[in-house]
């Protein structure tokens, strides 16, 4: 590693702002007869008004939760501002049926509603028709529509709940609202949990017959959703080699602490000095924390993938400490008893509130084997998403294993959809972790560098990039099954053996520490950077040859380099940029090519590849539009007519709307000139975003010489030294 070749960073003199002009459109509605509409339109809501009236929480809430539709082939969306007009507040669209949302609507409104609905009726140039042509239908949301499909709810069977009301009722509210529905519960269990969480979810958990569940959800209105309960899982690791005795544990390279959720780590001689606090949050069923598993993860976590190599040098350097939130316990049968969804978040949450400001990673090395949906996001990874924005921190999440050869390997395993990710791996501003091979033989499944037998794959619930990134978690051989040498390794429970095991579940310790290791680095940046440097600065990887899908899907951007992600090489360099963006404006940010890349430079040629992170806000209530801010990206070459954008092909870029990573790259060898060059930049918002809201992002802007022949950072430093300084960055001994 060079100390010396720091990235640069870019100033503050080479921003500009151009502000530009908002355009809307919505289609317009016709209606054959607008008075006869409206008179509709009024028995439907005399209707509703009456059946909302009767419910139990009608006298807590100060709001009615209703369905509007528009009708067939005009989208709801498109009519949005025009149904809020008339005191509506659109909260979410459905994602089977583009005409329907479900909206509020306080109460204070609905006579000034009445009252416009009246005269749209009754004036002769219907007075209004702007607003209330584009409803279809009012009416109360179905109570079959809040209970999850996969729930029999005509069952004597017992089952395990969630119900979560509206994220838009008020705080001062919803003390008496949750009071009045865990009245109502608890003439059906004994056991309800509640909790209004951070991101405004507020949740009841417990045991109920189903046959019940269609009357809570009618007897309601602020009940969003009633849903099956998940039950999170982890692998357990087998004991390998004797560890070496005496075996020295040196001490850390940083005081920095990552944050391990998992069963637990042991105390077992190795462990010990690292651990600085542990958080229990185990099932009641639970006689103790498990261990096995969370001891092997934090152990790859501190020490790297290299573990084995202590049985030479009776030696391991851990790189920091451990906060250990144990959440996996074993009953008195020796069962491993894994947390509810509920119990995970509440865990979580507490931790990320005890250690804000203090802990910037968490590993969660967990998951349940359902895959994922589109537009679907769990609770959990809705929480994860507003903690990462709220405390400015990263969840590290492993992708996820599957658990069997689900068809003929590979083209039959990974068309499966049991493929897919599980939760939380869904988690829009949580870093992703898939598995990749280091070890192979004549009868494994998987060659060096490709995506391992057993690593679910993508898309996320927003179809964008998941995994992200991609470390070793070990193979199997033919036809499904484990290989201790084809495997990682880890410190067993008991702190006497090394382990083995493969899973994502070890993949993902890998990068959490490489995360630390620039949190640690840039420790005035937030996770916008971290996550940008890591998914910038990797290399490639690879899925199955038999595999005609788009590699992002299995292995994401590829496997980090960290020891390019601190510094340059000998052929580019990097020039860093964490701002924000407004809505009103472009922001163009300035960058140099040296004279070395010219275009008409024989032996040199210029590649610019371009990483931008963001992290949006997000909607618990809109899983259709979860992620509430976006950001285009153009690059823009110096020529000699002028400055001019630069198209990139599909092939070249990564650039879903809405996902937070943007990623593009080019190559240019003719029509440019060297010298300044720029980016811009613009934010679009939807939802509920306020109007002053200011995004954070990252940018990491690389300029490469594809021919390995100059060296690209000496030229910067040298060519624009009165512009750019390098980013002087802590590095761990």
């Amino acid at each position: 590693m060079s100390e010396e070749k720091f990235h640069f960073e870019i100033p503050k003199g080479n921003i500009r702002n151009v502000k530009y002009d908002k355009q809307g459109f919505a289609p317009t509605v016709q209606r054959i007869s607008h008075s006869e509409h409206g008179k509709k339109l009024m028995t439907q809501t005399k209707e509703f008004i009456a059946t909302e009236f009767k419910k139990k929480d009608i006298e807590y809430t100060s709001d009615l939760f209703l369905q509007i539709e528009t009708p067939e082939k005009i989208t709801i969306k498109s009519q949005k501002q025009k149904i809020e007009n008339l005191g509506f507040e659109l909260l979410s669209f459905s994602a089977k049926n583009e005409s329907i949302g479900t909206a509020k609507i306080g109460k204070e409104k609905l006579d000034e509603f009445g009252k416009r609905l009246e005269n749209y009726i009754a004036s002769p140039e219907n007075i209004g028709k702007t607003y209330f042509a584009p409803i279809e239908s009012i009416s109360s949301i179905p109570p079959e529509n809040k209970i999850d499909e996969a729930i029999n709810y005509e069952s004597d069977e017992s089952i395990e709940i969630v119900i979560n009301l509206f994220n838009a009722i008020s705080t001062k509210e919803l003390l008496a609202i949750t009071n009045s529905i865990e009245v109502e519960l608890r003439q059906f269990s004994d056991n309800i949990n509640k909790r209004n969480f951070k991101n405004g979810v507020s949740s009841l958990h417990c045991t109920i017959q189903a046959k019940y569940l269609p009357q809570i959800a009618t007897d309601f209105s602020t009940i969003k959703e009633i849903k099956t309960s998940q039950t999170f899982f982890i692998p357990q690791a087998l004991p390998s080699d004797t560890l070496p005795n005496p075996l020295k544990i040196n001490p850390v390279k940083s005081d920095s602490l990552i944050c391990i959720v998992d069963s637990g780590i042991n105390r077992n001689g190795i462990m010990d000095n690292l651990i600085k606090d542990q958080l229990i949050y185990i099932d009641p069923s639970s006689i103790d924390c498990d261990y096995n598993h969370g001891t092997f993860v934090a152990s790859r976590c501190v020490f790297g993938d290299d573990i084995d190599n202590c049985l030479g040098t009776h030696s391991l350097n851990p790189y920091c400490n451990l906060i250990d939130l144990s959440v996996f316990g074993v009953n008195n049968l020796g069962q491993v008893i894994g947390p509810s969804e509920f119990l995970l978040r509440t865990a979580i949450e507490d931790t990320v509130t005890k250690y804000a400001d203090i802990v910037k990673v968490y590993n969660l090395s967990l998951g349940i084997d359902s895959p994922i949906k589109d537009t679907e996001f769990s609770d959990l990874a809705k929480l994860l998403d507003f903690l990462s924005k709220e405390y400015k921190v990263l969840f590290v999440i492993a992708a996820g294993n599957i658990r069997g050869l689900l068809g003929t390997f590979p083209i039959d395993h990974y068309a499966n959809p049991l493929s897919r990710i599980g939760c939380p791996a869904e988690s829009l501003l949580g870093l992703t972790i898939g598995s990749i091979a280091k070890h192979t033989n004549t009868t494994a499944l998987s060659d060096v560098n490709f995506v391992s037998p057993f690593s679910r794959k993508g898309p996320g619930a927003d179809n964008g990039i998941k995994p992200e990134l991609v470390a070793h978690g070990g193979n199997f051989i033919i036809p499904y099954a484990f290989s201790s040498r084809l495997s990682t390794y880890g410190i067993s429970k008991d702190g006497k053996n090394l382990a083995v095991d493969n899973g994502t579940s070890y993949s993902a310790p890998l990068i959490s520490q490489y995360a630390q290791r620039l949190f640690d680095a840039y420790p005035q940046s937030d996770p916008n950077l971290v996550k940008g440097l890591l998914c910038h600065f990797t290399e490639p990887r690879n899925n199955h040859d038999e595999l005609s899908e788009s590699s992002l899907n299995y292995v994401g951007f590829g496997e980090p380099n960290i020891e390019r992600a601190l510094t340059a090489g000998d052929h580019n360099a990097a020039y860093i940029y964490e701002g924000q963006l407004d809505q009103d404006n472009y922001q163009y940010i300035g960058f140099h090519i040296p004279v070395t890349l010219r275009a008409d430079e024989e032996d040199t040629k210029l590649r610019v590849k371009i990483t931008v992170t963001y992290d949006p806000p997000v909607n618990p209530d809109n899983e259709k539009e979860y992620s509430e801010a976006r950001i285009s990206a153009t690059l823009i070459k110096n020529t000699t007519s002028g400055m001019k954008d630069i198209t990139i092909s599909g092939d070249d870029k990564y650039n879903l709307p809405w996902n937070p990573i943007i990623q593009f790259e080019k190559s240019f060898s003719r029509s440019y000139l060297a010298g300044l060059w720029e980016l811009r930049l613009r934010l679009y918002t939807r939802g509920k975003v306020n109007e002053n809201y200011l995004q954070d992002f990252s940018v990491v802007i690389e300029i490469i010489d594809e021919n390995e022949k100059t060296d690209v950072y000496t030229n910067v430093s040298s060519e624009f030294s009165d512009i750019y300084k390098k980013i002087e960055v802590t590095i761990a001994a």
